[in-house]
């Protein structure tokens, strides 16, 4: 098996990088269904090795030659700017906790840097190797269409995990509590719920209840509740995007039908999807997460008052629990069976390197939103600029609903979704100017460029 791996990933070196890029986030997705055995596939060192890790340096690699040969390198300033400094103060914390706590430390928090900076160079990499709008689109049109595979193996893991047909992940089966969670894990109701948030904005409202319903079958509290925040930022923003105001132009009439039909399918079809969401309620199983949680904020509350300025080290926490009496709450035998981070974002990065580092990720956080709803209201294309306008929202429900869990950690897909929508972003808005120029010379002078093609 091992070998038809590696026989792939050779033959990517003569497939076109426009494609390969395009591949990444499906590709990431099916090597998580490999057997255990595969995962990883070889070690570096410390370091785990993937299949997508093979084809990151493949594709690294191309960049690397391609800038040899003369080729002026993609950039966004200020983006990149403040994924640069968040790097270089992670990596003062790390080394202020191998000072600090020793050489275990220090080796856990470099090993998750580098993992962390392997993943995050899927940035410049699709920044570079998208050169035109029509390979963009094909590049959001294969990231969509994999969020909705995924959305589908719910509803596959949900009616046939009973029969022992099952694709990823789903549990509590023994406890009658299923829950699915498919190939991507826990964190697949944050992750469709770019896709909830993009049918949304298209005004495709039969795509927005399939995805919800994959949310809903998490039974994650977590992920309702930022779909909750994320339905509420769209309702704020979401009449700037052409579709849904040409949507309720067209159909103002039926918004009370759709309202009711929604009430009736809750009531009547969703029930059961939605009974382990109310098997949770009831027998307190919510209440014990909660009290995880509550334990594992506390923890770091600690961590961050003995280390205010830088820290305990990037992903530090988990080797710090036993110093600051995890094990009265947690088996430290099986620390992620239990909890290996904070559970929060803005605790994980005060964990990571104090105050410093969350002045930096919320510099990172802002010029990533800046950089998407700026490319999104300049670009003329409806397909891009929508995507655009749906990721920037999906990214400011991150920070503001997704409160329950750490989301810009390596082997993340939410992060992974961010990198790749991000180079994306960086690839169009580098194309925007001359393309606008071509147009003002062919088009009249009265020509006045829309605000928002989205």
């Amino acid at each position: 098996m091992k070998a038809l791996i590696f026989a792939f990933i050779g033959l990517c070196a003569f497939i076109p990088s426009r494609l390969l890029v395009a591949i990444l986030l499906p590709l990431w997705v099916a090597q998580r269904l490999l057997p255990t055995e595969l995962q990883p596939l070889t070690y570096a060192g410390p370091i785990e090795v993937s299949p997508a890790d093979l084809l990151i340096v493949l594709l690294m690699g191309r960049l690397i030659f391609s800038i040899a040969q003369g080729r002026r390198l993609v950039i966004d300033r200020p983006l990149y700017l403040a994924l640069g400094i968040y790097i270089l103060v992670n990596l003062m914390a790390a080394l202020a906790a191998g000072f600090k706590f020793g050489d275990a430390q220090f080796a856990r928090c470099t090993t998750s840097m580098v993992r962390f900076v392997s993943e995050l160079s899927v940035l410049p990499i699709v920044a570079q190797m998208v050169k035109t709008q029509a390979q963009a689109k094909f590049c959001i049109r294969v990231l969509l269409g994999t969020l909705g595979a995924l959305a589908l193996i719910q509803f596959a893991n949900y009616f046939g995990a009973s029969r022992g047909i099952m694709i990823g992940e789903v549990q509590g089966l023994e406890r009658g509590e299923m829950r699915c969670f498919g190939p991507v894990g826990d964190s697949v109701g944050v992750v469709l719920l770019l896709g909830y948030l993009a049918s949304l904005c298209f005004a495709n409202l039969p795509a927005a209840a399939l995805f919800l319903g994959g949310i809903l079958l998490t039974a994650g509290v977590g992920a309702i509740f930022a779909t909750a925040v994320g339905t509420g930022v769209f309702a704020i923003f979401g009449t700037r995007t052409i579709a849904v105001r040409e949507y309720v132009k067209k159909r103002l009439w039926l918004l009370p039908l759709i309202g009711l039909v929604g009430i009736v399918g809750a009531i009547v079809v969703a029930r059961p999807m939605t009974a382990t969401l109310l098997d949770r309620v009831g027998t307190g199983t919510y209440a014990s997460s909660g009290a995880q949680r509550t334990v594992s904020a506390k923890l770091a509350a600690a961590m961050i008052a003995d280390n205010p300025l830088l820290g305990v080290g990037y992903m530090g926490y988990e080797r710090m629990l036993e110093r600051y009496g995890g094990d009265q709450y947690f088996d430290l035998a099986h620390p992620d069976g239990a909890t290996a981070n904070a559970n929060n974002q803005i605790l994980q990065s005060l964990t990571d390197s104090g105050f410093i580092g969350l002045l930096a990720f919320g510099l990172l956080v802002f010029c990533s939103a800046r950089l998407l709803w700026r490319t999104a209201a300049r670009c003329d294309d409806r397909l891009i600029g929508t995507f655009f306008f749906a990721a920037c929202l999906w990214l400011l429900t991150q920070l503001f609903g997704n409160i329950a869990a750490v989301w810009l950690n390596p082997a993340s897909f939410v992060a992974r979704l961010t990198w790749i929508a991000l180079g994306l972003a960086v690839a169009v808005a580098r194309m925007i100017p001359v393309e606008e120029t071509r147009a003002a010379a062919m088009a009249p002078a009265s020509t006045e460029p829309q605000p928002l093609a989205a």
